[in-house]
């Protein structure tokens, strides 16, 4: 399974080409497309979401709102992602997560994904695996700690940080369920050679 992670600031040929690399993106038929965009306004990511709802919606793919709890609400997409802050926030609502399709996290220890997913999490996101320009600076986390990750819980783990067509088999080795790429799939100019590696198609 392969979850596409959107930065607009990373789009191949420039950030006015962001929903066009979208477009390409959700055509391959990723599992899961989440709209990061964490830097945008309220009211800049609702537009931005809005226009990828429809271009998922198309083709049949999940969007999936990282963050931005009531733009997900007032758009109908069930699907949340959190930090684990926000996620520790939102289990002490006292609605918690009634009326969601499913929540994911972001973790980044054994410790928050125990708790995460005794807290109802639907799936995990851990990293950062490797070395990334994302994470500059940081030191990736590695393969073990995935592999303690995965063992420590019944949920999806999903890998983030350095995923491409090399590291991607080896997360997968380690007991992840899928991984999640950002770079590799905005910089790309021909997403679906990669998308098509990782979907459930061709596990």
């Amino acid at each position: 399974m392969i979850y596409a992670i959107t930065n607009r600031k990373l789009t191949a040929g420039g950030e006015e080409n962001f929903l066009d690399q979208v477009r390409k993106i959700v055509a391959a038929k990723p599992d899961g497309i989440i709209l990061r965009e964490k830097d945008l306004s309220p009211e800049a990511y609702e537009v931005l979401a809005r226009e990828c709802q429809k271009i998922c919606g198309a083709e049949g793919v999940s969007l999936i709102v990282n963050h931005f709890r009531e733009t997900a609400a007032k758009l109908q997409i069930g699907r949340l992602h959190l930090s684990m802050a926000a996620f520790k926030a939102l289990a002490g609502h006292p609605e918690g997560f009634d009326g969601w399709e499913q929540i994911g996290v972001s973790v980044h220890s054994r410790e928050e994904a125990v708790y995460a997913e005794s807290k109802g999490a639907d799936y995990l996101i851990a990293g950062h695996i490797f070395a990334t320009d994302c994470k500059k600076g940081l030191p990736p986390r590695g393969l073990d700690f995935l592999a303690e990750i995965c063992a420590s819980v019944k949920i999806p783990v999903f890998a983030i940080g350095g995923m491409d067509l090399v590291r991607g088999p080896q997360a997968l080795a380690a007991g992840a369920a899928g991984i999640c790429m950002m770079s590799e799939l905005m910089k790309c100019g021909e997403p679906e050679k990669i998308i098509q590696r990782f979907s459930g198609r061709s596990l």
